[in-house]
């Protein structure tokens, strides 16, 4: 018996593999610790931010409510952490459709590609501005650090 497949089904059938390999077997997922706090900037509450802490084998993240507080979904590998909080509101125009293709990545590229564009013909996106400094929001430059206990914590602030 010969079976064919398209491209498109063997390249979802590969992803559906690399996805789940891990499933079972093999290398399986750091141990966690719960991690919650509360995020402020200027001494207000940080509604909307992302919390990304990120260790030697594994990055979490969560998001803060009304009152800046926020949960790591997955938890933090105990030990030393990089942070980075990221808020970027989209403007009321901007409707972002990951189902769709579109997402945060691609309006940056868009927006990259038009400030590029020597004619000026390319139509400019709108990608949103950074609400938190740029010392606590860009992945390489960020200042923050936490080593998070084996048990977890609940007081994981970050005053920016």
């Amino acid at each position: 018996m010969r079976i064919r497949l398209s491209g498109g089904l063997v390249t979802v059938a590969l992803m559906f593999s690399v996805t789940f390999s891990g499933c079972g077997g093999g290398e399986s997922r750091p141990k966690t610790a719960r991690v919650s706090g509360t995020v402020t900037l200027q001494g207000k509450p940080l509604e909307g931010a992302t919390v990304h802490f990120i260790g030697e084998k594994f990055a979490g993240s969560g998001k803060t409510n009304a009152e800046g507080h926020y949960e790591l979904v997955q938890g933090a590998v105990p030990g030393k952490n990089k942070i980075y909080i990221s808020k970027r509101p989209l403007p009321a125009n901007v409707n972002l459709d990951p189902e769709a293709g579109v997402d945060l990545g691609q309006l940056s590229a868009a927006t990259a590609a038009a400030e590029d564009d020597p004619t000026g013909n390319t139509p400019k996106s709108q990608v949103p501005k950074e609400e938190v400094p740029e010392e606590f929001s860009n992945p390489q430059k960020s200042t923050l650090t936490l080593d998070v206990p084996a048990g977890g914590t609940t007081s994981a602030d970050f005053r920016l």
